[in-house]
């Protein structure tokens, strides 16, 4: 389990997102030097939630498409899952 994050750093962050979400990466340090560039007034601390919350979002936004875009398609290669059930005999 993680520490808590304020709602006030998920809320700056969100906002940097939103403004910067094509210079932000899925890597900690890239985005910890990034917000270093920006020069907000923003505490090491600070700085260093942002980008590990910036980071852990981006992660979590990566993965919801590629579970979006693999919905429906079996894993092992069969047609359904179905198809398996059908064909065991379940009664002697």
């Amino acid at each position: 389990m993680g520490k808590a994050m304020s709602n006030a750093i998920k809320a700056k962050a969100k906002i940097i997102i939103s403004e910067f979400k094509d210079k932000l990466s899925i890597d900690f340090k890239k985005n910890k030097d990034f917000l270093k560039s920006v020069n907000l007034p923003l505490s090491k601390l600070t700085i260093n939630l942002m980008a590990g919350y910036i980071t852990r979002s981006l992660k979590k936004d990566k993965k919801d498409a590629e579970e979006l875009a693999n919905l429906g398609k079996p894993k092992d290669g069969r047609t359904t899952a179905m198809k398996e059930v059908r064909d065991t005999k379940i009664h002697g």
